[in-house]
């Protein structure tokens, strides 16, 4: 298997320089790199074409939201798992429904964020692979 392509999407720098050690260390996994708002991460998908986003949606100056549509619109896009600070319902049903995969807590053990990591790769790899 290749090296999966990941970006963080999140504001909060203590937080992207702890999962990117976290994640660094796995000899399957390129991060790619993590940026703090919107704009930023649209310019670093369509430069450096990641195929998993681990976004942050509640800051990102209200647009996290829109973010997850526009990634999740993208026909062979990224896929996106929520990695949030808290629980919220809301939130949950409207990322799912804008396609994002899985929704998590940040403070989940690596070995649960390691395996959701490699499921959504796989998943979007097979689903690339079907329309083909």
């Amino acid at each position: 298997m290749s090296r999966i392509r990941l970006l963080i999407v999140d504001e909060n720098a203590s937080v992207c320089k702890a999962l990117e050690a976290r994640l660094n260390s796995m000899a399957d996994l390129d991060v790619l790199g993590s940026v703090g708002d919107v704009l930023a991460a649209l310019r670093m998908v369509e430069e450096l074409s990641p195929e998993i986003i681990l976004l942050e949606p509640k800051r990102l100056d209200g647009e996290g939201i829109r973010l997850c549509r526009e990634l999740a619109a993208a026909p062979g896009g990224p896929s996106v798992i929520v990695l949030t600070s808290y629980h919220d319902e809301k939130e949950d049903l409207i990322t799912g429904e804008l396609g994002a995969v899985h929704y998590m807590l940040k403070d989940i053990d690596t070995q649960a964020l390691l395996a959701a990591i490699r499921e959504t790769y796989q998943e979007r790899e097979r689903r690339l692979h079907e329309s083909t």
